[in-house]
């Protein structure tokens, strides 16, 4: 549920670990953001941001899980500008990079057919601030800011 309240946003959903859910995950942040006012531009960004990271939970850190089986809990808050993404997840913990990804080799990996390994990069490039948290056995938390301009 969205609630909207002097400028303000803050909603939370949960959706589980399934590739046909990421369509939900990323209309339930889109609607955020069209409320906080963003351009299209903007929410082509946010929505490319959202869907790598939750395709990269469901086909990551749940691997191995059940399809259907696992959380996978969105908050949007929109304040002072600023609308901040967090995703957390229970599955598999990963090493974050520490510095910006750098941009891929776009004509090399079609040369040798492969597939994915942009996510990360896409959603450096997007918003306006990614971070990840890293708890093993706890949680996987990744946090994403894109400001209102």
């Amino acid at each position: 549920m969205i609630s909207v309240s002097s400028g303000q946003i803050d909603a939370q959903a949960v959706f589980t670990n399934r590739l046909q859910n990421i369509y939900g995950m990323h209309q339930f942040v889109r609607q955020a953001a069209i409320e906080a006012g963003f351009s299209n531009v903007a929410l082509g960004d946010i929505e490319l941001a959202v869907v790598e990271a939750c395709a990269n939970v469901v086909k990551h850190a749940y691997r191995h899980a059940a399809e259907d089986s696992a959380p996978i809990e969105l908050h949007v808050r929109f304040d002072f500008g600023q609308l901040e993404i967090t995703v957390t997840d229970w599955g598999q913990p990963f090493e974050p990079p520490k510095v910006k990804v750098p941009a891929p080799d776009v004509e090399r990996m079609v040369s040798e057919d492969r597939r994915g390994g942009m996510g990360i990069f896409f959603m450096q490039q997007m918003m306006d601030d990614v971070a990840w948290d890293i708890r093993p056995g706890i949680c996987n938390r990744l946090r994403m800011v894109k400001k209102l301009v």
